[in-house]
């Protein structure tokens, strides 16, 4: 007897499929179809359909999730770049008034000696490039000695005046 009982709990049984005979389904109205019905298992094209269309929301609704975070993602990068440009352009900006009034202090010096001082000590431009220093101690020396003059009939040898001229037009080259 317990045999029996197993081989009944084993076998397959369809506890909520019933199917509707055809006489019942006539006898019954709309709605009394629509109760029943909305307890019994659906059928397979009904189930492949309804899983279709979960899956369709799914991947919808992650599509857009994606779009909204590479939207986001990509704004976020607009905005970066242009502080990056605000920035640049200020320093710009306060490089190029900066570089304004030396010039216009220099121009007002009363004689060429205080204007070339006034360049040497304080450039227009800050140069990026570094140059290299072309002078020895003693020539250094000279040129210390030439800008002291206060009588200026100390004669400029012609290689400080080529090195000055250059100096000049790198100088109004990167204004």
């Amino acid at each position: 007897m317990t045999d029996a009982k197993a081989l009944l709990r084993n076998k397959p049984t369809q506890r909520f499929r019933k199917s509707l005979p055809s006489c019942d389904a006539s006898k019954m109205t709309s709605e009394q179809k629509a109760r029943y019905m909305a307890f019994a298992d659906p059928t397979k094209p009904d189930v492949k359909t309804m899983l279709a269309a979960a899956l369709m929301k799914e991947r919808k609704a992650l599509d857009n999730q994606q779009r909204e975070v590479e939207n986001k993602n990509l704004i976020g990068v607009l905005k970066a770049s242009e502080a990056r440009n605000r920035l640049r352009n200020s320093r710009l900006q306060y490089q190029h008034l900066r570089a304004q009034e030396i010039n216009f202090l220099i121009s007002f010096q009363r004689n060429a000696k205080g204007a070339v001082r006034l360049e040497v000590f304080l450039p227009p431009r800050r140069n990026i490039a570094k140059l290299s220093d072309c002078m020895d101690t003693i020539q250094r020396s000279r040129i210390e000695e030439i800008l002291e003059d206060e009588s200026a009939l100390i004669m400029l040898p012609s290689w400080v005046i080529k090195h000055l001229q250059e100096n000049q037009a790198q100088r109004t080259t990167t204004l």
